[in-house]
This record gives C-alpha cells, sequence and structure tokens, in this order.
C-alpha cells in the first residue's frame, strides 16, 4: 500500500514557485549560497563534467601555464636562453618553445637555460610540470576508475490501463552492454497540499510498485504503480491530478558485474511529463539466429492502448 513518510530529507514547506525538487536528470533542483569550497570540490568537478570540457581544460591550463613562464624568461632576457636566434623566428615563440621542453621535461638538447636566474626559473618550471602531469595523471584515472550508471529512463511516462482499473508506468533500460543483478526500484511521489494553518506544504508518498525487485535486468524494466483505493491518486481525474502538481522520484539500484559493486540512477517527473492513455511499446524482437534484439533507441516509444 501505498505509505506516507514525513520527509525524506528535501524539506516540506515550499513556496508555490517552487516547480520542481528535482531536475528530470536527477540532480537536485537547488542553488547553494554560502557553501565551502575547496581542492576536493575542484577534484570532484574535473572528475564528473564531460570529457570534451575535462581535456580543454586541461589543454587551456597547459598553454597559459607555458605562456606564463614564456613571459618570465622574456622579462629575465631571452639572450639568458642559449640556442634563441632571431633568424629562426620571433623570440617570444623561441622561448615558448622553451618553456614546453622545460614544463614536459623533453629537452631536444637546441636550448638550453644560461644564468642563475633563468636556471632558477628552469628548475622551477620543471617542477610545476611533474606536479601539472601528475595531478592530470590522477584527474584521469579518477574518470577512468569512477562508475558511471548507464541506466537510462524513458522521457515520459505514462498513464494507461492496468488489470481493472489505471496505473502509472516508468520505463528503463542498462545503456551499458552488461546484465545488472538484483536491481531494486522504489518510487516516492510529492505533491502541493495546504496544512491546518493554510501553509503551502509537500505530501510524500512511497508509491507501491506491482515488481520492486528482479534478479536480472537483461532488457527493459517497466515498473508499474497501480492506481487502487490505496494509492494517493486514487478516484482522481486528469485535471485534479494535474492540479496536485505531483512530482515522481524513481530511484533504482542494482549490481554491476564489470565494476563488483553497485550502481544507482534515478529521475524526476512531473505532470507534464504524463503521457494520458497511451503504453509503451515493447522495443525487442526475436531474430532468426534466436538471440534477442533490442533498440534502446527506442525507449520513449508509446502506443494506444
Amino acid at each position: 500500500m501505498a505509505r506516507r513518510i514525513k520527509d525524506p530529507g528535501i524539506g516540506t514547506k515550499f513556496d508555490e514557485k517552487v516547480r520542481r525538487i528535482i531536475n528530470a536528470d536527477g540532480t537536485y533542483n537547488v542553488v547553494r549560497k554560502g557553501s565551502q569550497r575547496g581542492i576536493r570540490d575542484i577534484f570532484k568537478y574535473l572528475v564528473e563534467i564531460k570529457w570534451s570540457k575535462f581535456f580543454l581544460i586541461l589543454f587551456s591550463a597547459y598553454i597559459l601555464m607555458n605562456l606564463l613562464f614564456t613571459v618570465i624568461y622574456m622579462a629575465i632576457g631571452f639572450e639568458n636562453i642559449t640556442g634563441i636566434d632571431e633568424r629562426e623566428g620571433p623570440a617570444f615563440m623561441q622561448a615558448f618553445f622553451f618553456s614546453v621542453q622545460t614544463f614536459t621535461t623533453v629537452g631536444y638538447g637546441t636550448l638550453a637555460p644560461l644564468g642563475v636566474a633563468t636556471q632558477s626559473i628552469a628548475a622551477i618550471e620543471a617542477f610545476v610540470g611533474f606536479l601539472s602531469f601528475s595531478l592530470a595523471t590522477g584527474l584521469l584515472y579518477g574518470r577512468f576508475s569512477r562508475p558511471q550508471s548507464k541506466l537510462t529512463f524513458a522521457d515520459n511516462f505514462v498513464f494507461s490501463k492496468y488489470e481493472d482499473g489505471y496505473s502509472f508506468k516508468f520505463k528503463l533500460t542498462n545503456k551499458r552492454d552488461v546484465v545488472l543483478q538484483d536491481v531494486e526500484a522504489r518510487t516516492l511521489a510529492f505533491f502541493n497540499a495546504r496544512n491546518e494553518e493554510g501553509e503551502m506544504t509537500r505530501q510524500f508518498f512511497t508509491l507501491p510498485l506491482t515488481l520492486p525487485t528482479i534478479q536480472i535486468m537483461a532488457l527493459t524494466w517497466t515498473l508499474v504503480h497501480k492506481i487502487d483505493e490505496e494509492s494517493p491518486f486514487w478516484g482522481k481525474s486528469k485535471e485534479e491530478i494535474i492540479e496536485m502538481n505531483p512530482e515522481f522520484l524513481v530511484l533504482v539500484n542494482g549490481f554491476d558485474e564489470v565494476y563488483a559493486e553497485r550502481t544507482r540512477a534515478r529521475k524526476s517527473y512531473v505532470a507534464d511529463d504524463i503521457v494520458w492513455n497511451k503504453n509503451f511499446a515493447t522495443i525487442f524482437k526475436s531474430r532468426d539466429d534466436g538471440k534477442v534484439e533490442m533498440d534502446v533507441r527506442d525507449l520513449n516509444k508509446v502506443i494506444d492502448e
């Protein structure tokens, strides 16, 4: 049966302007102010961003660091770098190339520092380069070793007939070509309601699912919440459900045999995401060779009931 809970940890009092508590991708719809940030937060940011943005930041930092040392070398005097020949091109570019050699510890032998000042800066740059590449290696390892859930939910969920009544159905699959084991799912629903003082609050319910656990997840999984007498949506019309401004949070976790640990995913839906009086289409079929073929690109496909 649907069980009302006091608060899952996100608070009960909200202004009516708050449309959703959790974004569609599972991130929290919260803007933090005054929170503390440190080196570990930068590491977390660099580990979690997209690969393209990650390499862009690394390459930009690499260029900027070398430009900084190039300016220092030019301030000391490019004549203190043996091998620079103005006939070969701008002295700044040759000093930049010397900085790249020092930063990466390549050392082709054509350029070398002269004098205590230039040699000291080169020694400092070599140390900074060593630390920078160590940090970059650690970040790369962190990105590769961090388990990333490939559980994917349909963009919408459906309100459809089920047995002798109706239901809400949520569909998901695993994009990674592995089979998850011991998969569990929970669905929370929260919607607007006024308390005895007339304040707008949020009520929270755990919605029972007809099949909350499965042993293996090789294809798709459709989570079904039957709208019966024990459901908070029992007897509600389409208009009444929309007026409740409901938000649904689907939490799924399963054992990933590749990483040998549990992987987790969450998805949030609001009333605008409901597809009324439709059903999810079957996206897998049998092949002549006896195998089952599934196209995850059709996860959002719905059909008439």
